[in-house]
């Protein structure tokens, strides 16, 4: 937890991070490290993810300002009735994905034709819509845990396994020497965004200028964070991840920095923002493969 804002009166607002700190929100970071948070008059308590938070439905059920999540959570939510609006988004596309050891010629989804890929239980619907899109259907996906799937990607039992492409993989490496083969379902049909900032309707209505003001400096923290990556992983791991956390590691997060960089920056317009013909059209393949049940 941090809180930015001591020297005066400041407007209290929190954002409920969907995973635990580290580097893949260090654009929040990187604006409270700024001062950016406490110029706009801003007291901003950012939360780590921990069991049983649902970021979501901390926004829509009023107790958090922000949060970050999925967009199929985001739809799933809003399709309930959740009072919520998406507003930006950190990362444009999901950094979804397989992997697989180095030498297993990962080349493309044809690559997996006739072989057996694990993932989790969020990965089976995904998997069905890649393999929809792209007109092949003979791989088989199976749902395994996430205890030792790489282990049995190595094994040679399975031919990949699903990852989060911007951290999985360092892991990977830190234990084998070597980062695995890698593919990105964002090339193979997965249209979605990531880390979507959501307020609730009623702070959109009410609190406008404070919306805009959080939004502002977060993205101009993704900004300082993407010109000097070493350094901002550097801050990360000095100021906000704790003691004990696996990412208390400088170089670990330079490198999730370096991966991430595409997800932050690509798409149409500039960072932060939703385009929103993408956003349909990863609401309509939602819906169409079962990852959504309305809209």
């Amino acid at each position: 937890m941090f809180v930015t804002g001591q020297a005066r009166a400041m407007t209290p607002l929190t954002f409920q991070f969907d995973w635990k700190f580290n580097a893949q929100f260090a654009g929040v970071f990187m604006a409270d490290h700024a001062g950016l948070f406490t110029q706009a008059g801003i007291a901003l308590e950012a939360r780590p993810w921990a069991d049983g938070v649902n970021a979501v439905m901390d926004v829509a059920e009023g107790r958090a300002d922000f949060a970050c999540a999925e967009q199929n959570l985001i739809i799933a939510a809003q399709a309930a009735g959740a009072p919520i609006k998406a507003v930006a988004t950190m990362f444009k596309a999901s950094p979804y994905g397989l992997m697989a050891p180095v030498g297993a010629n990962l080349s493309g989804l044809e690559a997996l034709r006739g072989r057996r890929v694990g993932v989790h239980v969020d990965g089976v619907k995904v998997m069905a819509l890649v393999k929809g899109v792209s007109g092949i259907s003979d791989i088989a996906v199976e749902e395994i845990p996430y205890a030792d799937k790489w282990g049995r990607a190595a094994s040679g039992e399975f031919a990949a396994v699903q990852c989060y492409v911007i951290d999985e993989p360092i892991g990977v490496a830190a234990q084998t020497g070597a980062e695995p083969e890698v593919l990105k379902l964002s090339d193979h049909g997965f249209v979605s965004t990531a880390q979507t900032i959501v307020v609730s309707d009623e702070t959109l209505s009410s609190r406008p200028d404070d919306v805009r003001s959080v939004l502002a400096a977060i993205f101009a923290g993704w900004e300082r964070t993407l010109a000097d990556k070493p350094e901002a992983a550097r801050i990360v791991v000095d100021n906000y991840v704790p003691e004990g956390s696996p990412y208390k590691d400088v170089a670990y997060q330079t490198r999730t920095l370096e991966l991430l960089e595409p997800y932050v920056t690509g798409g149409n317009g500039p960072i932060g923002v939703i385009d929103p013909a993408t956003w349909a059209e990863a609401a309509e393949l939602m819906l169409e493969y079962g990852i959504v049940e309305a809209l």
